[in-house]
C-alpha cells in the first residue's frame, strides 16, 4: 500500500508539473506578442511613420506605409506562434468582437491593408483591445490599450 501510495503521489505531482510548463508556455507566447507590438509602436514614434499589423498564414507580418501605400518590413520578423491562435478586436460591448486574422486575405492585384495601426504620435487604431485565444488552451489573454496609446497591458481571462 505504501509502494502504491508513493506512486501515485509522484504522479500527481508530474501531472501537476507537466500543466505548469503548458500554462508558462502558452503566457511567455502572449507576452511576447505583447513585446512585438509594443516594438512596432516604438519604431513608429521614432522613425514618423505609421506601422501596422497584417496577417499572416500562422503569423503576423509588420507593415510599414510609405509613399501612399504598404509594404511588408523585414524587422522586426514575422510572428509566429506555436500553436493556432485567434486574434480579436474587442471594444466595450462583447458583441463587437472582429476576429482579425481569418479576414482582410491578401488579393494578387492590391495589397493587404493593415488590422491594427501605430501612428507616429503614439496612437493605435482600431481604439480596441485585443483578445488573444489559443486553441488548445483554455484561458485566453487579453490585450487592453493604457490611455497614453502605445502601451498594453496583459490579463489572463478565462472563457
Amino acid at each position: 500500500m505504501v509502494v502504491v501510495f508513493i506512486l501515485a503521489t509522484m504522479a500527481g505531482l508530474s501531472l501537476f508539473a507537466i500543466n505548469q510548463a503548458s500554462d508558462r508556455r502558452y503566457s511567455s507566447q502572449a507576452e511576447n506578442f505583447m513585446v512585438w507590438l509594443e516594438q512596432l509602436s516604438d519604431m513608429a514614434m521614432l522613425e514618423g511613420s505609421a506601422y501596422g499589423v497584417t496577417t499572416r498564414k500562422n503569423g503576423f507580418q509588420a507593415v510599414v506605409f510609405y509613399n501612399f501605400n504598404w509594404y511588408e518590413v523585414s524587422s522586426p520578423d514575422v510572428f509566429y506562434f506555436d500553436d493556432v491562435v485567434t486574434l480579436s478586436l474587442v471594444t466595450d460591448s462583447e458583441e463587437n468582437e472582429r476576429i482579425i486574422n481569418s479576414q482582410n486575405i491578401r488579393s494578387a492585384d492590391r495589397p493587404k491593408l493593415p488590422d491594427i495601426i501605430m501612428h507616429p504620435d503614439g496612437y493605435i487604431e482600431p481604439e480596441a483591445n485585443l483578445s488573444l485565444a489559443f486553441e488548445n488552451y483554455q484561458p485566453s489573454f487579453f490585450f487592453q490599450q493604457e490611455e497614453d496609446g502605445f502601451n498594453l497591458l496583459i490579463q489572463r481571462n478565462i472563457r
